[in-house]
Parts: structure tokens; sequence; C-alpha cells
């Protein structure tokens, strides 16, 4: 039986959601990957690697439905390029509060092993969320996607959402409303405080930065 302590890639809410519509072959993929590497690895500092843990509240919405998690979780699981990593994902929550006050809930995401080159900073890539937020099933895929080829990610905040509220319009419209008209410049300024951010981690070379976004 697979339990949700087994499926670290993903919130306790959408992986209750995915057992619940019986998508349990999606989750014993992501556990055999898990179980067959050591259950202690180093990170780059040399320290003991954290468990991956993508948000401060583990019960974060992370899709629009419980269809939509399994078809996520189906692809993620299947993704070829991270079928053939040999090393290990590590995510942790990355909270930092902007010059004006937003409390940014965004999660940093690297690998260690599988051929990368340990112990030196390597390049950064800021992840910009869709109009739902950072807490996103598919930006924690591409967020390791990109992880299994040497980068350190950072899915940016710039809703100041911790539960994946963003799914919900009531609450996201007023959040992306400030950006509009004359709050582009706001838009602007808190996404160059999110790539500073990115730039400070020690785990990072801050000239070797880049910007992603979608919609």
């Amino acid at each position: 039986r697979i339990e949700k302590h087994d499926c670290p890639y993903m919130s306790d809410r959408t992986l209750t959601l995915l057992l619940a519509t019986g998508a349990t072959f999606v989750c014993a993929s992501l556990v055999a990957r898990v179980r067959s590497r050591a259950a202690r690895r180093l990170t780059m500092s040399g320290a003991a690697e954290p468990a991956v843990r993508w948000a401060l509240d583990d019960d974060a919405r992370t899709a629009a439905s419980a269809d939509q998690a399994h078809i996520l979780a189906q692809a993620w699981g299947s993704d070829p390029e991270i079928g053939v990593f040999g090393g290990t994902l590590c995510a942790v929550p990355f909270v930092r509060t902007t010059t004006d006050g937003l409390v940014m809930h965004g999660s940093l995401a690297y690998c260690n092993g599988g051929g990368l080159r340990e112990g030196s900073p390597r390049p950064g890539v800021c992840l910009v969320h869709t109009a739902v937020g950072p807490q996103d099933l598919y930006l924690r895929w591409r967020a390791h996607a990109l992880a299994t080829r040497g980068y350190v990610v950072l899915i940016a905040d710039l809703l100041g959402d911790p539960h994946g509220d963003g799914w919900e319009p009531a609450w996201c419209g007023p959040r992306r409303e400030v950006y509009t008209g004359e709050g582009r410049p706001l838009l602007q300024r808190r996404t160059r405080e999110a790539l500073q951010q990115l730039a400070e981690s020690p785990l990072v070379d801050a000239s070797r930065l880049a910007l992603v976004g979608g919609s």
C-alpha cells in the first residue's frame, strides 16, 4: 500500500486526491524512484540532505481539480528526462519578504548526484508563476526537470500565497489586479527582488541567472 509519506513530490492534499481517483500507479513510479536511492546523501554544501518539501503548508492546493492533478502527476512521473536522471531531488520552502512587505512563499529546488558537479555554485533559474500562483504541480514538475540539468530553481511567489489560494479567483483576482496598469512597475520590482533573492543563495552562481515565465 502506498502511503502519503512515500510521495514527497506533491502535497498531502494533491496525493489524497490522486489516491481517491485510483492513480496509485503514478505514485508507485515515484515511490520506486525514492526508495531505490540511499536514504541520506550529501548536499552541495556537504550537509545531510533535507527531505523534499515544496511548501511550509503540506496541504497547499496545487491543482485546479483532482483530474488535473492526476494528469500532471502522470506526466511528471513519466517524464523521460527525469526518469533517466540518476540523482536525487532536493526541494525546500523559500520564504522571503520584499522591501514593500510582501511575504513570498516560493520553493527552491536542485538536484544532487546523477553526474552533476558537486561543491560549486550553479546557474540559477527563477520561474515566475501563472495567474494561479506559486503552489502549482506543473511548476514543481518544471523545476524538477530543470534541476536535473544542473540548475538551482526558484519558484517565485508574486502573490504572497502559502496555501494555494491562487486557484480561487475571488482570492487571486485582487492580488493580480495590483499589477495591471500603473501597477506594472510594482510587478517588475518584485520580480527583480525574487531574482536577487535567488542570486543571494550560496548554491547559486549570481553571474549566471535566468528568468522564465509562462501563462
